[in-house]
């Protein structure tokens, strides 16, 4: 993204850079399971399948070791920020609406 953005832009350079920006924010961000080819989400009424119901995909990456008490790894995970949040902080702020005219 950064060869397509002026040079004076100001976004952060990486993903982790990104992440600990809005982590400062404190805007609470939703982490929903998602098939690795991305046809559904394990969300509301799917939240406890274990393998996609088009493909029938694993939900889950395997194991990589005999630890039952490991943490299940999924292989995609999509996060969702709420859109009214984000608009209540934006407009929550006196500048906004001065650059708006």
């Amino acid at each position: 993204a950064n060869r397509i953005l002026p040079s004076d832009h100001t976004l952060p350079g990486d993903y982790y850079s990104m992440k600990k920006l809005v982590k400062d924010l404190s805007l609470p961000i939703e982490k929903i399971h998602a098939c690795k080819n991305g046809c559904m989400l394990y969300w509301r009424d799917d939240v406890d399948l274990e393998y996609c119901k088009f493909y029938g995909d694993a939900r889950y990456k395997p194991a990589r070791g005999p630890d039952p008490h490991r943490k299940k790894s999924p292989y995609a995970v999509f996060r969702y920020m709420q859109l009214t949040l984000r608009l209540q902080r934006l407009y929550s702020l006196r500048a906004t609406p001065e650059h708006m005219t």
